[in-house]
């Protein structure tokens, strides 16, 4: 009697298992949209003089890539500037209990940043802070696709006090196949 309540227990176990592992939870709405930054981009354009740099002509390739079954997106670039080649890496996620987008990047001199975003239609809007060289700043940026979405132009401004805001740098990025 004790070998067959044990299999029926397994059977049943296992089968909730089963079910469970086939249900899998798929992405929703909100965190497709992060297909959007997806594949290989070129970019350029202007880094202003700021807080953590001087002005300076950028110009950088980045990559985009879903994971996590489609949850996230894991972006990495590299970067030329007024400091040599950066590396860097972003991860972006949709968090739906504050119903807002999530990212947290680093770079290979130590900067960090993370923050919130948001999207309507084509334009992504995020805001957050950048820690360089053990100072914290506000940041803020805009991202706006072409309807294509094959192109977008991303627009950022730094603040040292969250109340006074400069144009920090201005890229365009166009989709490479």
């Amino acid at each position: 009697m004790r070998k067959s309540t044990w299999a029926c227990l397994v059977t049943i176990v296992f089968g909730i298992g089963v079910s469970v592992l086939a249900q899998a939870p798929q992405p929703g709405p909100e965190a497709k949209k992060l297909a959007m930054f997806a594949g290989t981009w070129q970019y350029a354009g202007e880094a202003k003089a700021s807080p953590i740099a001087p002005a300076s002509k950028i110009a950088g390739k980045q990559t985009g890539r879903m994971v996590a079954g489609g949850f996230a997106i894991e972006n990495a670039g590299e970067e030329s500037g007024p400091f040599g080649g950066i590396q860097w890496g972003e991860t972006d996620v949709y968090d739906p209990a504050s119903k807002t987008y999530r990212y947290l990047g680093y770079q290979n001199d130590g900067a960090v940043w993370q923050g919130t975003g948001s999207v309507t239609g084509n334009v992504w809007k995020y805001s957050g802070t950048m820690t360089v060289k053990g100072a914290s700043y506000s940041i803020r940026t805009e991202a706006t696709f072409t309807p294509d979405g094959k192109s977008f132009t991303w627009n950022a401004e730094i603040s040292t006090d969250g109340k006074t805001w400069a144009t920090w740098a201005e890229t365009r990025a166009t989709k490479t196949p």
